[in-house]
């Protein structure tokens, strides 16, 4: 069953567009790429993901360059409307959508080892999912007093992705702080941002054009990137008036102790803390896909020992498994009730945390069969 779902699936047409999505503008020694799809806050497409790759072969350095978003957002994730669609129609969508969106994660998480090429990600607005995979993997990552992160995916019937399974156990914060972002989808201002380490600098929107300019006869170095960010943002902190991390820490190495501890557990232990944030972090966990839950944790688990190349070959593994309609994954049920009917209200499968057996989270890692359109992921 599990391998009849993916076989036969027909081409889909996302390779092609005419549309411009993207800038890829030079400003003196800086090149400046720019996501433009900013009615659909810069989702990912298909011919987006191509565009971007296509923009980033043409890159060679030494440089830096400054990535960022159209409108208010650097990137809202995936257009995963899109994807849920090719689910139904059986086409080969949802393989080409992920096997693109990780092979180009991967070359931007490589981009300077590869070409000497420094990317610096502004993070002034939403970023979430696919804006993540974008950025979270280069080494400079500038939040703004507009940022927004979270990788939401488990409300989605999904998993933390885009290298997140990677990324979030190897948090400044802790790992316990990464298992509560990927299983929860808690959405992060720039104090906490800074704070977990998903954002490393922080400067105010206002000066943005100002650092381009001195970013733009920089040397594309860690030291001199890092001195002029300083120098620019003059000293400057984010409101921490709506941060919980910290003032939670306690509570979060409690309950989210480390990828070992089963989920039910979690729930358990975020049960017995009493207070009005655990409570509401307990609401959310349980609002989320139980079958989502229970892969991401199992995958946070065994991530923290692979390279990140092996997280994202094993990704695309865990991405196939769940592009299944109900009742072999949540995820069309899932988009269904949050972006196409947004009845907010999905009739998850199962329904609970205890309902999700051993066997049934094991069936997301395995090998892909040879029917599937595109293989296993060759990055």
């Amino acid at each position: 069953m599990l391998r009849r779902a993916l076989r036969g699936r027909r081409l889909s047409r996302g390779f092609c567009s005419g549309e411009k999505l993207l800038s890829l503008e030079q400003q003196g020694a800086l090149s400046k790429l720019t996501l433009r799809r900013p009615k659909k806050l810069n989702s990912l497409s298909l011919p987006m993901i191509n565009q971007l790759r296509q923009a980033y072969s043409q890159l060679s350095g030494p440089k830096v360059m400054l990535l960022d978003g159209e409108g208010r957002a650097l990137c809202a994730g995936g257009d995963v409307a899109e994807v849920r669609q090719g689910v139904l129609d059986g086409t080969s969508y949802p393989a080409d959508f992920f096997y693109e969106e990780y092979a180009l994660d991967y070359e931007i998480a490589t981009l300077f080892e590869r070409s000497r090429v420094l990317q610096v990600s502004l993070w002034d607005g939403i970023v979430m999912g696919g804006g993540v995979g974008l950025s979270i993997h280069s080494p400079i990552r500038i939040a703004t007093e507009k940022t927004m992160f979270a990788m939401p995916e488990t409300g989605i019937g999904l998993f933390p992705d885009v290298g997140a399974t990677w990324a979030l156990t190897r948090l400044k914060a802790g790992s316990s702080v990464g298992l509560l972002l990927g299983l929860t989808g808690l959405r992060l201002g720039p104090a906490d941002a800074l704070h977990a380490g998903v954002a490393t600098h922080y400067c105010p929107s206002e000066k943005l054009p100002l650092l381009a300019e001195k970013l733009s006869t920089a040397e594309p170095t860690m030291e001199t990137v890092s001195a002029i960010i300083s120098e620019v943002a003059a000293g400057a902190k984010p409101d921490t008036a709506k941060a919980q991390l910290e003032a939670n820490a306690d509570a979060i190495k409690q309950c989210f102790a480390d990828p070992s501890t089963p989920a039910e557990e979690i729930v358990a232990q975020l049960q017995k803390q009493k207070t009005e944030w655990s409570s509401s972090v307990l609401k959310t966990l349980l609002s989320k896909s139980p079958l989502s839950v229970k892969v991401s944790l199992e995958a946070l688990r065994r991530h923290q020992d692979v390279t990140l190349r092996e997280a994202f070959i094993a990704e695309y593994r865990l991405a196939q498994w769940f592009m299944r309609p109900p009742p072999a994954s949540d995820f069309c049920e899932g988009i269904r009730a949050v972006l196409v009917d947004k009845d907010q209200s999905p009739k998850w499968q199962p329904a609970s945390l205890e309902e999700v057996g051993a066997r049934q989270v094991e069936e997301f890692f395995q090998p892909l069969p040879s029917s599937h359109p595109r293989g296993e992921l060759k990055i």
